[in-house]
């Protein structure tokens, strides 16, 4: 629905700095409650910014089609000149990228960590088969762009970048995105995909297990792939070096193993031998008989 500028100026206390939420390209993100109770999330995109446009449009276009209980639910937004706002069910429990990196007192648990995976898969798996029309690519998925509610549902959102595609042919589109989640067809050419979408998810699984950046830049000042230091453990079987040190024994060996495996080949370069999110979910929760064509892509790493 359309709100007034002044519904989402009262609700936010003026657009008050105590409710500012965040500040990207885009703009500002700020917390606030309706008249009704509602806690939304307001996104003020920049004037001067023609991307912020964009992406405005982008997410309305997008999100008035993705109802999932996995996607954060836009509720309505606000035009007033040059000020266009998208107003947001507000997640409460901040996102994957503040549990995994930011949080210092408690380390995210791994039955979480988990059950992140699962509903991150399904909201994308609703994105590219299930959706009302045709399949949407996110082409912005990692952490920071998985909320989770208070009981740690994630929530996919975000969705400036998203496209709305035709079919799930292969186009070609002005690089965007986060370095690090790119996968390699789409950082070198441009080429979007539903697959583009699953190798992010695989760095995504990959940081759920390590609790590790994507691009690390700690090491004397050089900048090191989480994927390129990850395959190699993968393919040695050292799974314990893979986890979370944080975690200590306590993790679920199986679940380890199913999303080791999944990660594996969501990251693969060639983007016809990743899953689709259908695949990825069921390999996820263990159901591999049916993708044997998939799997033997990651046991013969495995009986080196």
């Amino acid at each position: 629905m359309r709100y007034s500028y002044s519904e989402i100026q009262l609700a936010t206390d003026n657009f008050s700095s105590d409710n500012l939420l965040g500040e990207g390209g885009y703009g500002f993100v700020y917390k606030g409650k309706l008249r009704n109770g509602q806690n939304i999330a307001a996104k003020v995109h920049k004037e001067e910014s023609t991307q912020g446009f964009s992406e405005f449009q982008s997410e309305v276009f997008v999100l008035s089609f993705a109802r999932h209980k996995n996607i954060v639910m836009l509720l309505g937004y606000c035009c007033k000149e040059n000020i266009n706002i998208l107003i947001y069910e507000r997640i409460c429990n901040k996102s994957l990228n503040w549990h995994l990196f930011e949080n210092t007192s408690c380390v995210m648990e791994w039955h979480r960590r988990y059950a992140v995976a699962i509903g991150t898969a399904k909201g994308l798996r609703f994105l590219h088969e299930e959706c009302r029309g045709s399949p949407i690519v996110h082409r912005d998925m990692r952490p920071s762009n998985i909320l989770l509610t208070h009981d740690f549902v994630p929530m996919l959102g975000d969705f400036g970048l998203a496209k709305w595609k035709t079919n799930e042919d292969e186009v070609q589109s002005r690089i965007l995105g986060t370095l690090g989640y790119l996968a390699p067809e789409y950082a070198e050419n441009g080429i979007v995909s539903v697959r583009t979408d699953v190798y992010a998810f695989g760095i995504v699984l990959i940081q759920l297990i390590s609790g590790r950046k994507a691009v690390d830049t700690s090491s004397q000042g050089q900048e090191s792939s989480l994927r390129q230091w990850a395959l190699p453990l993968i393919e040695a079987l050292a799974l314990h070096e893979l986890v979370d040190s944080r975690l200590g024994e306590s993790y679920n060996t199986y679940e380890l193993y199913n999303m080791v495996r999944t990660s594996y080949l969501c990251v693969q370069t060639d983007p016809q031998r990743r899953p689709s999110m259908p695949e990825v979910l069921r390999f996820l929760e263990g159901e591999s008989d049916h993708f044997q064509h998939l799997t033997d892509q990651f046991i013969p790493h495995y009986s080196k």
